[in-house]
């Protein structure tokens, strides 16, 4: 029985007849989401006639997200119209097949393997850069999302090379992204209708799959370590291993999901950099000091020699948090915080609104890497950026990692100066940097 002291939440302003809060949510989201913490811990939006709650405070996104009396489920639209997309994998699944597909894949993202991919992010960024000239424009985040693709490419299959078929995956990760809006997540029905933009993803998608198939039929066969993502993933774990459909599911899962939040993310840290000539030249300074993996050392002792680089990614992954909003369905009657919520009542967590809480993160607008001086962002209270509980995202470390690393690896020798307009935060299925473009200039390096 739910405790009688506990009320609805209370509703936000601004909704409007038959529409509820859909024009605000469609035109700016941030600003909605922006001003929702200051009414409660949970506040009501509506879209037509359906409420829909928002978690507006840590302990509440934390119940929710630990989700100790089961009570929340992934599920609804955008689950549904997810898992049309990318397969049944652990971020789209019910989370009562997640913790099988979390245990099985977990070999692959165990901490003694991180120097290894670190390798791999290095070679791949110094590959990757070295086609930059001097005073080049850049379209950054297509750029990034073109190097986050050869990264993850090479971090999941390290059995051969795979740059023939980096340009058909491209343009499946490109159709993905492109693929991917507000309205889609929200509306059912969208990705099924017979429109162009459809069927161009339908088959981008279909070739990848065809990729996938035959890489996982490969890896079966060869049995061998190869020190990559799908070595683990093709691997049995006591008695039980990841059938090929959940291997499948599962490497498109972290493949495009690596791909589209780093490269966002990638991106967010450049424009950064190129609005701040004292944080540039401090970031490249300490970047040069590090030694490079190929000289010896691991990846944690690398990582270790980056703190403030670190503390820019921890500050991007904060103010621009990529993953600026995601839901999840209540599955039966309960409580959250002092709010009461139906079974059936669609939840969103918003990082974005948890991020910008000035009593969490004094002057939220700010950016400020110092915050994280001394500071682990992934105990930070509030800090959400790759979820929390049992279903937080597995490869958060790898993912940090990729950031921090690749950072620091352009920053060594590219310095990004602001290119001409202005840019703007884009919220999209991530939180995308709009209208961005800079300019390479070559550093001097001694």
């Amino acid at each position: 029985m739910l405790p009688s002291t506990t009320e609805r939440p209370p509703t936000a302003p601004g909704g409007r007849p038959l529409l509820g809060h859909l024009i605000p949510l469609l035109t700016d989201p941030l600003a909605l989401l922006a001003a929702l913490p200051h009414m409660g811990d949970v506040v009501e939006l509506r879209f037509g006639r359906t409420p829909t709650y928002v978690v507006c405070s840590p302990q509440a996104a934390q119940q929710v997200l630990t989700n100790a009396d089961h009570a929340f489920d992934k599920g609804g639209t955008f689950y549904e119209n997810m898992r049309s997309i990318v397969g049944n994998g652990m971020a789209t699944c019910p989370l009562s097949q997640h913790q099988r597909l979390r245990r099985l894949a977990q070999p692959a993202f165990r901490s003694e393997r991180m120097t290894g991919y670190a390798r791999t992010i290095q070679a791949q960024v110094c590959a990757f850069t070295s086609d930059w000239h001097h005073r080049q424009a850049l379209e950054v985040l297509p750029e990034m999302r073109s190097l986050a693709i050869h990264s993850n490419l090479a971090m999941m299959f390290a059995r051969r090379e795979v740059g023939g078929d980096v340009a058909g995956l491209r343009k499946a990760v490109t159709d993905f992204v492109d693929h991917q809006t507000v309205l889609r997540m929200i509306v059912p029905g969208l990705n099924r209708l017979p429109t162009p933009r459809n069927h161009r993803y339908r088959r981008s998608e279909a070739a990848l799959l065809r990729f996938l198939d035959e890489e996982i039929a490969a890896y079966r066969e060869d049995g061998g370590d190869h020190g990559d993502l799908m070595s683990m993933f093709t691997t049995s774990v006591d008695s039980d291993r990841l059938s090929d459909r959940e291997v499948r599911d599962t490497a498109m899962t972290v493949l495009l999901g690596g791909v589209t939040a780093t490269a966002v993310g990638h991106a967010w840290a450049l424009h950064q950099l190129s609005v701040d000539a004292a944080l540039d030249s401090a970031v490249a300074k300490e970047a040069q000091a590090v030694a490079l993996l190929e000289h010896g050392g691991s990846a944690a002792e690398v990582m270790a020699q980056l703190p403030l680089t670190r503390g820019v990614v921890a500050e991007v992954l904060r103010r621009r948090d990529p993953s600026w909003i995601f839901p999840r369905v209540a599955v039966k009657d309960t409580v959250v915080g002092s709010r009461r919520l139906p079974a059936g009542a669609q939840v969103l967590l918003s990082p974005y609104a948890l991020h910008h809480r000035p009593d969490l993160f004094p002057s939220p607008e700010n950016f400020d890497p110092h915050r994280w001086d001394g500071r682990d962002p992934h105990r930070a209270t509030g800090w959400l950026p790759f979820g929390a509980g049992a279903s937080k995202c597995i490869g958060y470390e790898l993912a940090f990692m990729d950031l921090t690393l690749s950072l620091a690896f352009i920053a060594r020798s590219w310095r990004p100066q602001p290119g001409p307009g202005s840019v703007r935060p884009r919220p999209r299925l991530h939180l995308e940097p709009h209208g961005l473009t800079l300019r390479l200039i070559k550093r001097k390096t001694h």
